[in-house]
């Protein structure tokens, strides 16, 4: 063979391989989604499962029920999820790679949605107030993996009690802690979720609980983890026999991809995510609280670039 021809052919099989660089990285970022989507969600009988389920029928999609925020980042880093629900304060946990994270989490928002309040939950005659009044008992700390048991390890700590130690700690789903605490095999509980979260009425309906109030807790936990966690009520009528409002901590929630989705999926994506929120707002109540222009303020988490094409093409943000 001759050396022209020889160049010719090696630049053919240069071109070759170029144009089918461009074409994978238009499937990867452009205009073809990597097939149908698998949401990351939560425990069965809390929002983040019954929104995701309500994203995934829209999109031909499919969900994995979790524990809640830790697994849903985790199976995000694994390629094994799509898109995710989070909290804010365990989605930049993953970002920065912190604890429980090995290392950072290329995490971008989609949309902020709603904030997750925290709930402690006990018998309606139980002599517990404050957090202090934990201790010695047995507590619920939410399922590991879940966005709860980070929260809660948290206020634990920064009311100077050791989880383990100075209480006697379970790891529960909120469907386990509910069956428990009703059968008096824990004190008390915690989950965070959106408001009203159907198991928790479920909960009320069948049991006489309390939540207790979280106004001196929430002080601490600010000023050890920042403006992340802020304090909101929980109006009274929330739960059955909740006669008064409280306060406690509230942390906004996220839908969350990485940086590798495709531009043109997230893009659809997240404009399904309002239309879904607007058609399910009346049998999942915490959806309705989704605002598209409030959805842009992801604080630190930057947002996706398709989400970004979503909200410019729409006038938001």
């Amino acid at each position: 063979m001759t050396r022209p021809r020889t160049a010719v052919l090696v630049l053919l099989l240069i071109a070759a391989v170029a144009v089918a660089g461009t074409k994978w990285a238009t499937a990867s970022h452009g205009g073809r989604d990597a097939g149908p989507a698998v949401y990351a969600t939560g425990t069965p009988n809390g929002v983040y499962h019954d929104f995701g389920q309500a994203l995934a029928d829209a999109d031909g999609g499919t969900t994995l029920a979790t524990a809640g925020s830790v697994e849903n980042l985790r199976l995000l880093a694994a390629g094994r999820a799509t898109f995710a629900f989070s909290t804010m304060d365990v989605a930049v946990a993953a970002l920065r790679g912190q604890a429980p994270f090995p290392r950072p989490v290329p995490v971008r928002a989609v949309a902020r949605l709603y904030d997750d309040y925290l709930h402690l939950v006990t018998p309606a005659e139980s002599p517990v107030y404050a957090i202090g009044d934990l201790r010695g008992l047995r507590v619920s700390v939410g399922s590991n993996g879940s966005g709860t048991a980070l929260v809660a390890e948290r206020i634990l700590s920064a009311a100077g009690l050791r989880p383990g130690r100075d209480v006697i700690r379970a790891e529960m789903s909120l469907t386990e802690a509910a069956e428990a605490l009703h059968e008096h095999r824990i004190d008390a509980f915690f989950w965070s979720g959106g408001l009203p979260t159907p198991g928790m009425t479920d909960l009320a309906a069948s049991t006489s609980i309390r939540l207790v109030d979280l106004a001196e807790a929430a002080d601490k936990l600010r000023s050890a983890y920042g403006s992340v966690y802020r304090t909101k009520p929980v109006p009274a009528g929330t739960y059955r026999g909740m006669t008064a409002a409280i306060t406690t901590i509230a942390v906004p929630s996220l839908l969350v991809t990485t940086d590798t989705a495709p531009t043109a999926q997230v893009e659809r994506a997240t404009g399904r995510l309002f239309r879904t929120a607007a058609a399910t707002a009346g049998r999942i109540p915490a959806v309705g609280q989704i605002d598209p222009h409030a959805a842009v303020f992801t604080g630190v988490l930057a947002l996706h670039d398709g989400a970004r094409d979503y909200y410019r093409a729409s006038k938001v943000g």
